[in-house]
């Protein structure tokens, strides 16, 4: 075996190292360039990374303020929170105050207005009701009394009638005595034919200077005075006039005649002075004085029955011809059944009157009374009305989504300080 060339053995660690030194040449210029392209990355990530850092900072200062901002805001509120604690609780306190004082106050009223009604009930109803009841039977007993004063007065007008019959024999001997004391003297024959008429005017239940007046003075259309001896008031303002001037000098010559002869003419003159007297009436036109106010006819008063007969036996149409003249004929029975008539009348007017003044007087109660209940029911609206008003408020209060007491107790549960509980 032949021996190795020096420098073949010097070249080979030469060579090797060069290989190695190559390979770690190539080795480490692979690392270099990735070296170089992990620089440039991250050079790029450190650009990317300050620009990000000078973000966060940026956003870590404005979060800095923010936090001092709320830090001094969250004082302030804290502060404030203390407050409406304090305040709340003071309105808790005033609440329950309150509540108290609002219900005590709705029961007081409701109470009150329960009991008040109820009296004004009972007082309103006495206070219409009572009166009512009392004009009621006052009107009753006036109706009573003036059917049965009626029957009293018709009965008793019956009663006179038969008396002033059963007396009239009487009367005429009476007025035929008289009738000769009397004789011609024509004053007295007047002034006794005027208290006879007066007699049964006072007889008839007239008031004097009310239902009837003496010796009325009144002038005509031609301003002549005229005298009615006497002028009888009627209802509705109408007017009826009485006269007793006839003359009875003749018919007391009837009386005194000595023969029949005598008697006979005696007794046409005493129809010439009726039919005289007539004629006179007639002309004088007394039922014209009142126009509208006085009827169509005038009384002519013969006080003596007989004598009326008389003059009815010698002229039997006497009657009729009188009234063809606007003149009735009466005598003492006959008028004082007419002045009863009217009497009658006047008491009928009377009851008519009142009435027609119990009837406006009892409508006026009826409608205070219709008044009353309107204003029972304004009065029960009104208090029904208090009363939903009240159980709405209490609804409000306690009852339903989102009542005060809810929310209180909400505000409480969030932290308000509180002594008492709802």
């Amino acid at each position: 075996m032949e021996a190795a060339d020096p420098q073949l053995i010097y070249l080979i660690p030469v060579l090797s190292a060069t290989i190695i030194g190559v390979c770690i040449h190539f080795y480490y210029a692979g690392k270099i360039k990735v070296l170089i392209g992990d620089k440039k990355h991250a050079q790029s990530l450190s650009d990317l990374l300050r620009v990000e850092l000078e973000q966060e900072r940026s956003f870590l200062s404005e979060a800095k303020s923010k936090i001092e901002h709320y830090i001094g805001k969250s004082s302030a509120q804290e502060a404030e929170l203390k407050h409406l604690n304090i305040k709340y609780q003071n309105l808790l306190d005033d609440n329950d105050q309150h509540i108290q004082k609002f219900e005590n106050i709705a029961h007081r009223i409701l109470k009150s207005q329960s009991v008040t009604l109820n009296e004004y009930q009972t007082k309103g109803m006495h206070d219409i009701l009572n009166p009512l009841k009392e004009r009621i039977k006052v009107f009753e007993e006036k109706i009573e009394k003036s059917n049965l004063a009626s029957v009293q007065r018709h009965q008793s007008l019956k009663e006179q009638i038969k008396y002033l019959s059963s007396k009239s024999d009487q009367v005429a001997n009476d007025a035929n005595n008289l009738a000769k004391a009397l004789k011609g003297n024509y004053k007295q024959q007047g002034n006794w034919g005027e208290l006879i008429l007066e007699s049964i005017l006072d007889k008839s239940g007239l008031q004097k200077d009310r239902e009837y007046f003496v010796q009325v003075a009144e002038r005509n259309d031609n301003g002549k005075l005229l005298k009615p001896d006497v002028v009888i008031e009627l209802p509705e303002n109408k007017k009826l006039i009485i006269d007793s001037k006839v003359s009875l000098s003749a018919f007391s010559q009837i009386v005194n005649a000595e023969s029949n002869e005598e008697a006979e003419i005696h007794k046409r003159n005493h129809l010439i002075a009726v039919r005289n007297h007539i004629d006179t009436l007639a002309r004088k036109n007394y039922h014209n004085l009142y126009q509208i106010g006085s009827p169509d006819f005038v009384m002519m008063f013969i006080p003596i029955d007989t004598a009326f007969i008389a003059a009815l036996d010698m002229d039997s149409n006497l009657y009729n011809y009188a009234f063809d003249k606007n003149i009735v004929i009466v005598t003492s029975s006959t008028l004082l059944a007419t002045l009863k008539t009217v009497e009658t009348m006047w008491r009928n007017e009377k009851q008519n009157k009142h009435a027609i003044e119990i009837s406006v007087e009892a409508g006026k109660m009826y409608d205070k009374f219709v008044n009353f209940l309107e204003d029972m029911k304004k009065l029960g609206t009104q208090m029904q009305t208090a009363q939903n008003t009240y159980q709405e408020s209490m609804k409000k209060l306690s009852f339903g989504n989102g009542n005060l007491i809810k929310r209180a107790e909400k505000v409480r549960s969030l932290g308000a300080k509180n002594n008492k509980k709802i």
